[in-house]
């Protein structure tokens, strides 16, 4: 970020705007193009000479554009909250009277989230992998030093875990998800391997702190697969911790209950 001392103030380009506030250049510049809805500072100064420079129609000259920081310091402050306010999750407000020792089935915990059916099941197919992973090192494997060793059957050339109702696969998902914590799948073993000690570099996954939607606290056959519930004290904490569209990936995961056969 370029810093100027422009007549006693610290100031910044629009670049080091966009760094201060945590956003892309296109936002600043849409910031700055609308002022008097977005409340964006005006510059403390506009180059007219070197090199960027242009003259308007009307003969004047403008270049780079510098901002103070405490300006932008004190924008930034607003402007973050009127966008966490704008982004927060559907459910932020919803009634959580639920019992929390209830099992809340697809429809409920739905509801309670305020979105559609589909992306509930968005939400679950985006967790499948982690919740499978977390099953695996917890419950089918073991750790030992750098090592995984899983716990499965060979089945024409697939590696598969029987979980409760659930059959897992060691494949392609699940190598992704273990290489994010730098493991390399390893058939003979049949395991992953890690840099560090397993236990180490899967610490933040079998701490629970890795998950988005949180596994389901009961799992039985469905007419359609496995029919999944939740308990309401899952689903509070969920709704509690969730963020909405400002989040950022693998933020304020709450941990949760482990997965129950």
């Amino acid at each position: 970020m370029q810093i100027r001392i422009i007549r006693g103030h610290e100031c910044t380009d629009r670049p080091g705007v966009a760094e201060l506030l945590d956003r892309s250049g296109q936002t600043v510049v849409n910031l700055a193009a609308d002022r008097a809805a977005t409340g964006f500072p005006e510059p403390w100064h506009t180059d007219t000479t070197g090199r960027g420079v242009r003259t308007r129609p009307d003969g004047s000259k403008s270049g780079r554009e510098w901002y103070r920081i405490t300006d932008i310091a004190a924008f930034r402050a607003s402007y973050l909250a009127r966008v966490a306010e704008i982004g927060q999750a559907r459910s932020h407000d919803a009634p959580l009277d639920v019992d929390r020792d209830a099992l809340l089935d697809v429809a409920a915990f739905t509801t309670l989230l305020r979105i559609t059916r589909g992306a509930f099941s968005r939400y679950v197919d985006n967790s499948k992998p982690v919740w499978h992973a977390y099953a695996v090192a917890v419950r089918h494997a073991t750790l030992d030093g750098h090592r995984l060793i899983a716990r499965a059957t060979a089945d024409h050339g697939r590696w598969l875990i029987v979980d409760g109702p659930e059959e897992i696969e060691l494949g392609a998902k699940l190598h992704d998800v273990f290489a994010g914590y730098g493991g390399t799948w390893q058939p003979e073993l049949p395991g992953y391997t890690f840099p560090a000690p397993a236990a180490e570099a899967l610490h933040s996954l079998l701490a629970g702190n890795d998950f988005y939607l949180p596994p389901p606290d009961d799992r039985k056959p469905g007419n359609h697969g496995i029919r999944r519930r939740w308990l309401g004290a899952t689903a509070y904490a969920f709704i509690q911790q969730r963020r909405g569209s400002t989040s950022q990936p693998r933020q304020l995961r709450p941990a949760a209950p482990p997965l129950q056969p």
